[in-house]
């Protein structure tokens, strides 16, 4: 049976960008993992619920879109396709008990072969999930509370199983894709030789194209920089990959960093949170064959 399966780890890594290692409070008490060490404004936490929409998965022999390329060159670098839906499909919730999988009309075994890159388009839009109780930095929650975020980005008092996917968007994520800087190539991130997790990511327009203009301020906290008419990420991870015979399927990891999800405390340090945002940070993909 050709299957496509997706599920998700957690990592405190962020593979564009290297957050602080910091562990916070109240992690072994129920919290996700977590960045904050006060009680007041905004702390990054993991998610526990995430969905993205997939428009195409490939195997390559080479990478689809290295520099100074400004749209993918799926044939010439030797890709085949394990899914391809050009009006893309939902994953639903990949923290449930089954993870997730697409439809197998969409879905192929590739070739028998060596590959040596995994090429993935995802929408720039995605969403996710969290829940936070707040702790005094070092020591007991505030309030003992425990807030969960709504479809609209708010927060109510709730237990983990509670939280609501919110809508998050990928209009830049990384200090090299501020749109509104001159950079030699707009728009892409190529994070190799930099330790961690090797990445290519790229910013496209509904033409496939990567965008060259934006607007806001990188440096601001939070960042306000956009790039303009973005429609897909295009996340390409180089990883040695054999299909044989024996291959049913590929399994998919999309990576998720500590702060893809942010909970607003406030400033009154009263231990109720403002509301959650998704924010797009470290998302990228491994992959794996099956062979059940």
């Amino acid at each position: 049976m050709k299957k496509l399966f997706f599920s998700i780890a957690l990592s405190s890594f962020s593979l564009l960008t290297v957050p602080a290692a910091f562990g916070g409070p109240g992690e072994s008490a129920g919290n996700t993992k977590n960045e904050c060490n006060t009680a007041v404004n905004e702390c990054d936490v993991t998610p526990t619920k995430f969905s993205a929409k997939v428009y195409r998965v490939a195997l390559c022999t080479s990478n689809p879109m290295t520099n100074p390329a400004t749209t993918p060159d799926w044939d010439g670098s030797g890709c085949v396709d394990v899914y391809n839906n050009s009006n893309g499909e939902d994953t639903g919730d990949i923290f449930s008990a089954t993870g997730a999988t697409l439809s197998s009309e969409y879905i192929s075994i590739p070739s028998t072969g060596e590959y040596s890159f995994i090429a993935a388009l995802f929408d720039k839009d995605f969403k996710a999930g969290s829940h936070h109780m707040v702790y005094a930095a070092g020591g007991a929650p505030v309030n003992n509370k425990r807030y969960v975020s709504t479809s609209s980005g708010g927060a109510i008092e709730g237990t983990a199983s509670s939280v609501a996917l919110m809508t998050g968007s990928l209009n830049t994520f990384a200090s090299q894709l501020d749109c509104n800087t001159a950079y030699a190539e707009p728009n892409a991130v190529d994070r190799t030789g930099l330790g961690g997790n090797p990445f290519y990511g790229r910013l496209l327009d509904a033409n496939f194209t990567l965008t060259s203009s934006g607007s806001g301020n990188i440096s601001a906290n939070p960042s306000t920089a956009i790039c303009d008419n973005v429609k897909y990420l295009m996340s390409i991870v180089p990883t040695s990959i054999t299909v044989n015979t024996n291959t049913t399927g590929v399994h998919l990891k999309i990576l998720a960093a500590t702060g893809l999800v942010r909970a607003d405390q406030g400033s009154s340090g009263n231990g109720v949170i403002d509301g959650f945002s998704a924010n797009p940070q470290a998302i990228t993909v491994d992959v794996e064959v099956t062979t059940n």
